[in-house]
């Protein structure tokens, strides 16, 4: 039998043995991704491996209160409040694929049958680990994707779900007591109509994500300036960042460790005891603080004008900048990230725009980097992004599935071999996240 039957059979019948199980997927992820990884750490295959033909949660928004008080003798009126609601997310399909060629196979086939197993066992592990290693970063980019309705939330889309889809700066304030929360992702078109896994978040305050903002100014970000820690007057859009009411007003907006202060206590992170159990109890580890290089140099930059440390330790590095505890990690995939919003055209007067309700004339209508010529709030941003209520699910029927070996119809000694797999991130508390950003500076 030719060397290249023998391996494309070798290929079709031997099981990958890296996509056994969630567990295998983690441990290969952890040695490629930044926060997929920690999405899935720890969780089991119950949680994270799901059939049925969408992804389904019960979530309850409000519990329709039912106490009370009473005298002795008094009556009751009893009710049963309906309070649950469905979150659901279609499933996304992804697919990668391994090639080899004829001369590849046969310029690695052995002498004897025993060395041919071993060619053939290194050949599979190399092509095993770089399709492996294209696929888990392809996750991680999705993580990361432009917000789109028509991608992520039509059923017609392709794209799954990305976290700045969940956590964004595009919101509204809900009578203030609530704070600042982030809504849905913008679009040309209303704005308010759309949904997030089939919940309105206009309709819907705690079905939204936290927001806080930062004054990105020299005074604002440099404790070494005379005027650091005090708050600034900065002129916002009506009720929070790129809403749609569009009625200014002028709010004070303190630093970045202010803003990271009140994002703690409205989030209610749990901050670890020690750095030892922050890394050994996956609960804790899955809170995270994700941003840029520009975002954790600038964090880093604080730590050091803010403390004196150095004077003990001689140790300028600040290798693991922390607050609270928890690390703020690095993720390269911000660095060029192009989902902040934009203007169009180049920018003459960044406030005008800011305060200019969304779908009018002028107001904002792209998505750019976070140091982008056109980006209207230029700055790093922050994301508290808490794993606990954050998971990839992957379909029970199509988790990484091997296919047969196909031989390419225009180029016969070429032989490709698809992988694909099913699955969405899904997210049932948006409460539970938020994004500290900056606010514009003219």
């Amino acid at each position: 039998m030719p060397s290249i039957q023998t391996f494309n059979d070798f290929m079709t019948t031997t099981g990958p043995s890296y996509l056994t199980s969630a567990d295998a997927v983690i441990n290969e992820a952890v040695k490629n991704t930044y926060a997929f990884s920690r999405l899935l750490k720890g969780k089991t295959s119950e949680q994270t491996i799901q059939g049925g033909t969408e992804i389904r949660d019960v979530i309850m928004f409000d519990d329709s209160r039912t106490y009370d008080h009473y005298q002795p003798n008094d009556t009751f009126t009893w009710r049963n409040p309906q309070v649950t609601d469905y979150v659901r997310a279609p499933w996304r399909f992804h697919i990668d694929h391994m090639s080899w060629t004829d001369a590849e196979v046969e310029l690695n086939t052995g002498e004897t049958s025993a060395s041919t197993k071993v060619a053939y066992k290194r050949l599979k592990r190399i092509k095993e680990q770089r399709m492996w290693t294209s696929m888990l970063n392809g996750f991680e980019e999705d993580l990361w994707a432009a917000p789109t309705i028509s991608g992520m939330e039509d059923e017609s889309g392709k794209l799954p779900y990305s976290l700045p889809f969940f956590i964004t700066e595009i919101g509204q304030n809900f009578g203030g007591a609530l704070g600042q929360r982030g809504t849905a992702p913008y679009t040309a078109s209303n704005n308010a109509s759309h949904t997030v896994m089939r919940i309105s978040p206009f309709t819907e305050n705690r079905w939204t994500n936290l927001v806080e903002l930062y004054n990105n100014s020299a005074s604002g970000i440099n404790p070494g300036n005379a005027n650091f820690g005090n708050v600034s007057s900065v002129a916002l859009d009506g009720d929070t960042p790129y809403n749609q009411s569009g009625s200014a007003f002028t709010a004070s907006v303190g630093n970045l460790f202010a803003a990271f202060d009140v994002m703690m206590m409205r989030l209610k992170y749990e901050a670890p005891s020690t750095r030892q159990q922050y890394f050994e109890n996956d609960s804790l580890n899955r809170q995270m603080i994700l941003s840029s290089r520009a975002g954790v140099q600038q964090y880093r930059n604080a730590l050091r004008l803010s403390n004196d440390t150095l004077v003990s330790y001689q140790d300028a590095a600040y290798s693991s900048p922390a607050y609270a505890g928890i690390d703020v990690t690095y993720c390269s995939d911000l660095d060029t990230a192009a989902i902040y919003p934009a203007h169009s055209g180049d920018l003459t007067n960044v406030l005008n725009d800011y305060n200019t309700p969304q779908g009018a004339s002028g107001a904002f209508s792209a998505f750019g980097t976070e140091s982008g010529v056109r980006t209207i709030a230029k700055g790093p941003r922050y994301y508290f992004v808490n794993g606990n209520y954050l998971t990839p699910i992957f379909h029970s029927r199509r988790y990484f599935k091997q296919h047969e070996v196909l031989r390419h119809p225009n180029q016969p000694f070429t032989y490709v071999q698809p992988v694909d797999c099913w699955s969405n991130l899904f997210c049932n508390s948006r409460q539970r996240h938020g994004v500290v950003c900056p606010v514009p500076v003219a």
